[in-house]
């Protein structure tokens, strides 16, 4: 019994894993169709700079551009100067090999820095340099680029997400495997009683 619940925990997990890697796809390129704001590398530091960056509905183009200050909510399409169509992009490079952080300058010793760098190339020398804001935005932009190229997603957050969500997926389907009826509807809620003599007097 107990080998047939593992043998079928393991189909059930490689039937699974390809649906669970989709809906994690669908999720990172709809971050990147809301698109981001990335602070502007300045080696001089003096003063923040942004741009932001984000897909088309129809997953073909990057629209990009500069701002004046951090924006509230979602910058539109049509407001962002520049654009980079996706078939246009040769790669997607990470960290040191980003070529932001083969210049000269303090960036390339700033650990914290280059562990949230990501770099476009296209066209022959063409490049789009970026920091991402934090941990998440740069897991959720190299994946939602690298599934737009037709790579495999490898950030942490994939790991952990695939984990989380077949898990459940899992559970759920080997409920229904020992015929345990999950409702469709939660139960209804009970009557509230007709006293609360019941509740203890705490003085």
């Amino acid at each position: 019994h107990v080998d047939c619940f593992y043998q079928s925990r393991m189909e059930l997990k490689e039937k699974i894993q390809p649906e669970i890697l989709e809906l994690i796809k669908q999720q990172r390129l709809n971050r990147l169709v809301e698109g981001t704001c990335f602070r502007k590398l300045n080696s001089r530091r003096r003063q923040d700079k942004f741009w932001y960056c984000r897909l088309s509905p129809n997953h073909k183009v990057l629209h990009y551009g500069d701002l004046e200050e951090s924006p509230q909510g979602e910058v539109p399409h049509d407001s962002l100067q520049d654009k980079l169509p996706v078939a246009d992009i040769k790669a997607v490079v990470t960290g040191k090999d980003c070529p932001h952080m083969k210049e000269k300058g303090a960036l390339k010793q700033n650990k914290e820095v280059l562990e949230l760098a990501f770099s476009i190339l296209y066209d022959s020398s063409g490049q789009l340099n970026f920091i991402a804001p934090d941990k998440h935005e740069y897991c959720v932009w190299t994946d939602g680029l690298n599934a737009l190229l037709g790579k495999d997603m490898l950030s942490d957050l994939t790991r952990n997400d695939l984990d989380t969500l077949l898990s459940m997926e899992i559970k759920l389907r080997l409920l229904d495997l020992e015929n345990i009826q999950i409702p469709d509807a939660p139960p209804p809620i009970p009557k509230e009683p007709s006293n609360y003599d019941f509740v203890y007097d705490c003085n």
